[in-house]
């Protein structure tokens, strides 16, 4: 067998293997994940939706675990000089490239969202194949569940191809019809983005034509009806669509009339799954933040370029020089998410290593999951929030102002987090396009912090406002290259790819600096 075959058949068997997730003792009883067989795990109904619920699992996790942590520090919304989860590496200014290696410890930074993603993809299409082509239906007690099934499904498959798009560089499509025999060439993130809107097309179509509700053990704790589908999916797409791109340029060619559309019949609460204290629903975000489950006081900072944001007497960054501090390290702010018992609490010592880059520190640390009962810390028993409320929102306000409905901008920006929890005073009727834009993305980086993994990483790309040599998106990772036998290469490194979209294959790692002779720049 030819090498490229290979992968394709671990494409093919990694979802039955992650059938130990499922919810389902159904399809637990008949899982065999030495040689499971599609036909035999499939051959009921009822096994359709256990399937279905494993891929859920897998996205999640593929999602939010180690992925999270380095997206944060790579787009200065968190800071830490910790080791763990390439967080070192990615943030170290200047900026290196990704150690795309199998010797790199942290490689479960590529690995885990591209093997997850396409495990879950593999569950979906087991799945839809089982149903459009095999004509396997799941009646029970009279009502005819394969719709809900399938929607779900295409949910699953529409999701993790939007985090493919907008992660990595380029991918793979694979559907249920696709023969794993034959070698697969690569599509570009457009292109994966464009997959996930069709997916997400499919489900909408499948929920305006029938009446379900997807079950609160496929998505943790969160049951979805069919209209409540549609709403979740417009989001979805919008958020797709609008972060997928990597700069200026292509935010401003986005449909932003489409975006309004989508904004304005999506979601109308707060969605996420439901944590189970650790076992399979949680995130890494504790690892951002000041909790038992991550690093305690020991965890990320927020980022000074955010302190600069919340009160702009403060520098934008920590001074690099051996023994600097902060002449008034606390901040002076007007927003009522920081201070004690807030959301942003200060801190006197900062407890990172001082010989691995002053640029790491700041004095404040966030502290919401303590304060604000509704917020999670990642692994606890509180809804996990993926997709705010507020995110749709600033999402419309943002398409609103950039199709110059500047008064409507105004309005949601005024119904939002910016008075309500920021007790900021409203945007007046005659601010300007710049002004109105400004305030979106001040709530994007401040409400949003820890909600959806790479918000504000994305967020920056999408405005050109990276650090030179950051990294635009992830390279497929070294092992897959390796087994199809294609070059090894990377992305970022401000001496080798200062743009961060340039493949290459130097990994030498530059000198941290250690005074404020280098500054970053943006691009």
């Amino acid at each position: 067998m030819k090498k490229y075959n290979s992968i394709k058949i671990q494409l093919a068997c990694v979802g039955f293997i992650l059938l130990f997730f499922s919810c389902s003792s159904e399809i637990d009883n008949v899982v065999n994940s030495n040689n499971p067989d599609r036909n035999q795990v499939l051959a009921n109904g009822s096994d359709l939706i256990g399937v279905t619920s494993g891929g859920f699992v897998t996205w999640w996790q593929a999602n939010g675990r180690d992925l999270y942590p380095p997206l944060a520090v790579a787009g200065d919304i968190a800071t830490c000089s910790w080791g763990n989860f390439g967080m070192r590496v990615l943030s170290s200014e200047p900026r290196n490239p990704i150690i795309n290696a199998s010797s790199w410890a942290d490689i479960s930074v590529l690995e885990q969202p591209w093997q997850g993603n396409y495990g879950a993809i593999s569950s979906a299409n087991d799945v839809l194949g089982a149903i459009n082509n095999n004509g396997i239906t799941w009646i029970a007690g009279g009502v005819d569940n394969t719709p809900m099934v399938s929607a779900a499904s295409y949910l699953l498959r529409g999701l993790s191809y939007g985090y493919l798009g907008m992660l990595f560089e380029k991918g793979f499509e694979v559907d249920e019809n696709t023969d794993l025999t034959q070698k697969l060439e690569f599509v570009t993130y457009q292109q994966l983005i464009d997959l996930a809107l069709a997916d997400l097309d499919s489900a909408i179509a499948l929920a305006n034509s029938n009446t379900f509700e997807i079950p609160n053990t496929v998505i943790n704790g969160v049951s979805i009806s069919d209209a409540n589908l549609i709403k979740l999916c417009n989001s979805f797409k919008a958020r797709f669509i609008v972060q997928s791109a990597r700069n200026v340029t292509e935010t401003n060619a986005i449909d932003w009339n489409q975006i309004k559309t989508l904004t304005e019949n999506g979601i109308t609460e707060d969605f996420g799954p439901i944590g189970d204290n650790g076992i399979s629903w949680w995130n890494n975000s504790n690892v951002l933040m000041d909790s038992p489950n991550g690093f305690g006081p020991f965890g990320a900072r927020l980022d000074m370029r955010l302190v600069h944001l919340l009160d702009p007497s403060q520098p934008e960054f920590f001074p690099a020089s051996s023994g600097s501090t902060l002449a008034n390290p606390e901040m002076t702010s007007l927003d009522a998410r920081v201070g004690t018992g807030k959301d942003f609490e200060f801190r006197p010592d900062v407890l990172f290593r001082s010989e691995r880059g002053r640029f790491h520190f700041s004095h404040y640390i966030h502290t919401r999951f303590q304060n604000d009962p509704t917020f999670s810390d990642g692994a606890d028993a509180k809804q996990i929030k993926t997709f705010m409320f507020e995110d749709n929102r600033l999402l419309m306000a943002e398409a609103k102002a950039r199709l110059d409905d500047l008064s409507g901008a105004i309005s949601d920006v005024n119904l939002s987090s910016r008075v309500i929890r920021g007790g900021l005073s409203p945007l007046a009727g005659t601010a300007s396009k710049d002004e109105i834009l400004d305030a979106i993305f001040y709530e994007r980086y401040i409400e949003l912090f820890n909600t959806a993994v790479g918000s504000g990483y994305f967020d920056r790309r999408r405005t050109n406002d990276l650090q030179v040599g950051t990294f635009r998106h992830l390279p497929v990772p070294s092992s897959e290259l390796e087994v199809l036998s294609e070059s090894l290469y990377t992305l970022g490194g401000t001496n080798a790819d200062p743009s961060g979209t340039m493949p290459h294959y130097d990994l030498t790692a530059a000198a941290e600096r250690t005074d404020d002779s280098f500054m970053p720049t943006f691009n």
